[in-house]
């Protein structure tokens, strides 16, 4: 038996455990292999028709919803057959109503208040959770909805009222009053009145007025006006431009001196 081992194979014989280093695979990018199996796919019709197929499903359902947005966001809802929390939304926390004619906001808002008459308990039930929810800049929303639209009917009376004569200025100042009075009647429910009877109804409120201002003394009957004052610059003047703002408080200023007998 030959025990000569020195031409024997070890089996670590071929191992490199010197100090060079054994060179590595190049590693492959993320974005290579991403690249790659596109290409593989691309070069299978199959596949290829797929890939297709689904970037169009997938394009078409973004753009779904980013229309849906769009349309929920700019959308004149159905005062009559949609979801009374869905007109509400749009009457009071939308700044694109404010875009609307006078005229239509006018009719909108006589339109939202039947639908509030006659509301079913479900309708009562979800305009609750909706006033429940308003806060913050929703509420602010509300405010500016509502100061526009009075600033937009007063001063659009306001810009024919520079026009008249001095001579017919307390004629127009009674229609003008008139038909803001009728506005309010019919978005609170209020029951049909006659010219003559909403022209006694104003003057009776401000001879009342002006005897509680009388019966309070000067002080208190200045921080009276300063207030209705301060209402009428936080509410109407703040949304409206310099030239608005002096004509619809001079307007104003003329009603009440007119009802006042001044």
């Amino acid at each position: 038996m030959n025990n000569d081992k020195s031409n024997s194979g070890s089996l670590i014989a071929d191992l490199n455990f010197s100090g060079t280093a054994v060179p590595r695979a190049a590693r492959v990018s993320l974005l290579d292999r991403a690249a790659t199996r596109l290409a593989e796919v691309w070069n299978a019709p199959r596949l290829r028709n797929r890939l297709i197929v689904g970037s169009c499903v997938a394009i078409l359902a973004g753009g779904g919803v980013a229309g849906y947005q769009y349309w929920r966001y700019h959308h004149q809802p159905d005062y009559a057959l949609d979801p009374i929390d869905d007109l509400a939304e749009f009457t009071f926390l939308r700044s694109d109503f404010n875009s609307l004619p006078i005229k239509e906001r006018l009719k909108l808002i006589k339109d939202f208040a039947d639908r509030i008459r006659n509301a079913s308990s479900g309708d009562s039930a979800i305009l609750a959770s909706f006033a429940a929810g308003i806060s913050g800049k929703a509420r602010e929303q509300i405010q500016e909805n509502g100061a526009r639209l009075m600033l937009d009917m007063v001063d659009s009376s306001a810009i024919d009222y520079a026009k008249v004569p001095p001579e017919e200025r307390g004629a127009f100042l009674e229609k003008s009053v008139i038909e803001w009075t009728r506005i309010g009647d019919q978005v609170s429910g209020r029951a049909e009145r006659t010219d003559e009877e909403i022209l006694a109804d104003i003057k009776k409120q401000t001879q009342q007025r002006d005897e509680m201002r009388k019966k309070m003394g000067p002080e208190r009957s200045a921080k009276m006006a300063a207030g209705i004052v301060g209402f009428l610059n936080g509410n109407v003047a703040n949304h409206a431009n310099p030239v608005q703002s002096q004509r619809t408080l001079q307007m104003m200023s003329d009603v009440n001196k007119h009802f006042s007998g001044k």
